[in-house]
């Protein structure tokens, strides 16, 4: 899908010897957004921005080459070469030059001819130029996806994934580092993110103020560029469901603990001294209650004992995580960090690392591994009971988020009056339009429109496991066998009536999130949730969902 990006003016940066003034050029096509004010600690901001701006800029996924060119160059080679060919044959083999001449001029059309050959030039051809343009007409297109930032009343947050959508970055300015020069008007956009902007804050210095300004003001007064600067770009329907599946992970429960800035350090340096090229490539967390984790840099068995902070679990846990290279982004901000929070959902599962620099919060989110990038299919999200709710219910919900500065499930069902589970519900639904956010730093949802008013995102791409989910309960092979419920949720078990029959389980808590999820199958047994759940996890929460809205039906 196509979006348009109009800004008056690119992002600039106004640099005198006493102050820094940088001006974040925002989306004129999007309802108003403004923040005008003084970065206190301009310098810490300044490096978490610049981390951001490499987790834009980053693809640790290789990219297919084009050998059109060396295939062109071979044909033309070729073609030199045959005449000298045809002239032996003519002296030697004038028979047997009659017959080749045939079968090559019968290969020659078929070879023109060919649909799939002719498609494939003209595509990887048309790929070349394109990118040849772009390269040259507007270079920050080319590398960069522009950022969204949401103007809060408690801070501003500024979020992006990379290029290979396997990373979330998300920076947190806190009012208490903002003097305000005017009153800031809330709302999210995005902003033009290049690389020269990138560059100003590489030239950031703790002696001169940093003022950031979001958004024009109602009077401009400077009128040297008058040019509107116009982006199209295709973004990608996966984008659009990535900042869903980060939220619905990050609500998943999840294995805390703190590392020092040192230990992070010390695993970068090794992963720079040795060679990635050996199996495997993960990071084992060896967790145990009231000592300090331990990190095994496999497959060299090098062992990093973290010095400072202490597991505070109630049971040894063991993980192991893949794509560790793309903590390389950290290397520049961890000498001035505090402390690197680590959450992990289990092995083969997304984690969030998350450092502390002064006030300001970077959250760094790694998909499983690099090449299952965040929103390729639909994970984390059909994880959560989602049931059909009333549009009016949606409505009041989406007005009582808006007028807040952020709620959580229970004060949103105090204010509402609906049931805690119908509210749930309508704060997923909303995530999903792109029209709130959840934020885990405070586990509350925020109003964020992703989009114009007037723009509707697509439908989630079909996923092959739902649709065999579906079939189940339409063919009847999925029963639930029984349901538990109690004060942390429900829990339910269940079982497929197919000639190989599937045990299955699942645990909801109060808000219909998955907290624990079994299934005997061997898919569940090879990938666990790394790629999702399994069709018979779905099915049987489908299959739940149906029941209970049939129940709400009968008790009206």
């Amino acid at each position: 899908m196509q979006i348009a990006r109009s800004y008056n003016a690119p992002s600039s940066v106004a640099s005198s010897a006493s102050n820094m003034d940088f001006s974040l050029a925002t989306d004129v096509c999007r309802p108003g957004v403004f923040l005008n004010a003084e970065v206190e600690d301009g310098l810490s901001f300044a490096r978490v921005m610049l981390v951001l701006h490499q987790i834009v800029c980053s693809n640790m996924i290789k990219p297919i080459k084009d050998h059109s060119s060396y295939q062109a160059w071979v044909e033309n080679e070729y073609l030199k070469e045959l005449p000298q060919a045809k002239e032996l044959l003519e002296m030697n083999l004038s028979q047997q030059k009659k017959n080749l001449d045939k079968e090559i001029f019968f290969l020659e059309r078929e070879r023109k001819n060919n649909p799939i050959e002719i498609n494939d030039k003209e595509y990887n051809e048309s790929v070349r130029k394109f990118w040849d343009w772009l390269y040259g007409a507007d270079h920050e297109a080319w590398i960069v996806l522009d950022p969204v930032v949401s103007v809060q009343p408690d801070g501003v947050i500024f979020e992006a994934f990379s290029l290979d959508e396997s990373m979330y970055g998300r920076v947190t300015l806190p009012q208490e580092q903002l003097k305000l020069k005017e009153t800031p008007q809330r709302g999210t956009t995005n902003i033009d993110f290049s690389q020269k902007l990138a560059t100003e804050f590489d030239r950031v210095r703790s002696y001169r103020p940093l003022t950031l300004q979001v958004g024009q003001g109602a009077v401009e007064i400077s009128t040297d560029l008058a040019s509107r600067v116009e982006k199209k770009i295709d973004l990608p329907e996966s984008w659009v469901n990535g900042f869903l599946e980060v939220q619905s992970a990050s609500a998943f429960p999840k294995t805390s603990f703190n590392l020092s800035p040192t230990t992070v350090s010390d695993l970068i340096a090794v992963l720079e001294q040795h060679k990635n090229n050996v199996s495997p490539k993960s990071l084992r967390f060896i967790l145990k209650p009231a000592e300090k984790p331990i990190i095994e840099i496999e497959p060299w068995g090098i062992r990093l004992v973290e010095p400072n902070h202490i597991f505070s679990g109630s049971k040894a846990q063991n993980f192991r995580v893949w794509g560790r290279k793309r903590l390389m982004v950290l290397k520049d901000i961890l000498p001035y960090a505090s402390k690197v929070g680590v959450d992990l959902l289990g092995s083969g599962l997304p984690s969030f690392w998350k450092v502390t620099s002064k006030d300001f919060q970077l959250d760094l989110g790694l998909s499983g591994w690099s090449s299952n990038d965040w929103a390729s299919q639909a994970k984390f999200s059909l994880s959560s009971e989602v049931e059909d709710i009333d549009k009016q219910k949606l409505t009041r919900t989406a007005a009582l988020l808006k007028d807040s500065e952020g709620l959580t499930i229970s004060a949103a069902t105090k204010l509402s009056g609906f049931p805690r589970k119908e509210i749930a519900t309508c704060l997923q639904q909303l995530c999903a339009k792109g029209q709130a956010m959840y934020d885990f730093h405070k586990n509350i949802y925020r109003w964020r429109e992703l989009f114009p008013a007037d723009f509707i995102p697509p439908n989630k791409t079909d996923n092959p496991r739902l649709k065999k989910a579906l079939k189940l309960i339409d063919q009847d092979q999925i029963a639930i066998s029984d349901r538990t419920s109690g004060a942390e949720g429900v829990c339910i078990e269940g079982r497929t009536l197919q000639k190989t029959s599937q045990k299955v389980s699942i645990k909801f808590d109060i808000d219909g999130r998955a907290v624990k999820s079994e299934c005997s199958c061997y898919e569940f047994k090879k990938t666990g949730l790394s790629k999702g759940p399994c069709e018979h996890l779905i099915a049987l929460m489908k299959l739940n969902e149906l029941q209970e809205e049939s129940k709400n039906l009968n008790q009206k």
